[in-house]
């Protein structure tokens, strides 16, 4: 499944890339050149929103999983230098939830940080997003309308 998934994700973003006509990556400390309004945020036209989750292998201990993740030197190339981090958090009991903005050029790049330095710490599950937060907040204000219209 996690093959599947991983083919699917590199296909949609190759396709994605070749629509593309002069893809651009953005220095890693500067903010993503040729911003766009897309659902509200700065988005490069040439980037893709994946979010990552790295589950905690449960028969390791905390001490195990740093001692794997710095034997790989995970944290030396994950995130990749031009993807940019919109959120990192820990669910507990399952792992880390990153969401990274990457891009097109680099997926390539993400994937091997993942399979070289996360392999082995963690089970990877990686989505293509988007964010959806405008999408809801109009749904939710037609909605209470909606409901007025009711009444």
């Amino acid at each position: 499944m996690r093959s599947f998934l991983i083919c699917l994700v590199l296909s949609l973003v190759a396709t994605f890339a070749s629509a593309q006509t002069t893809p651009t990556a953005p220095k890693p400390s500067m903010p993503p050149q040729g911003p766009s309004m897309v659902a509200g945020n700065l988005e490069q036209e040439d980037s893709v929103i994946v979010t990552i989750i790295l589950k905690h292998q449960q028969n390791k201990n905390l001490p195990e999983i740093r001692r794997i993740l710095e034997a790989q030197g995970f944290w030396d190339i994950f995130p990749p230098d031009d993807a940019r981090v919109m959120s990192w958090n820990l669910a507990m009991g399952l792992g880390h939830v990153v969401t990274l903005m990457v891009p097109v050029s680099s997926v390539r790049r993400l994937n091997l940080a993942l399979e070289n330095g996360a392999w082995g710490a963690f089970d990877t599950e990686i989505y293509l997003s988007y964010d959806y937060k405008e999408v809801w907040e109009e749904y939710m204000e037609r909605r209470s309308d909606a409901k007025e219209d009711r009444n």
